[in-house]
């Protein structure tokens, strides 16, 4: 029979990374506070500072470029 560990050898994520670019358009807003990607055919807004997500325009494949350029606008 083996005897139990001493200390804890198994644990639970606190939280995990998802993917955020696969290629094409990056930017950033003029604060540098957000930043815009390409995430296969959806674009993706990221909170630089915490790194969530605060967006996902889906379905942008043919004009990612032209949308990262209005977003980064604002």
């Amino acid at each position: 029979m083996a005897n139990k560990a001493p200390y804890q050898t198994t644990f639970e994520p606190e939280h995990t990374l998802q993917p955020i670019f696969t290629g094409g358009s990056v930017a950033l807003d003029r604060n540098g506070d957000i930043l815009a990607t390409t995430l296969g055919e959806d674009a993706l807004l990221i909170d630089i500072k915490t790194g969530n997500q605060l967006a996902k325009i889906e379905g942008v494949s043919l004009l990612t470029g032209r949308f990262m350029l209005v977003l980064t606008l604002k």
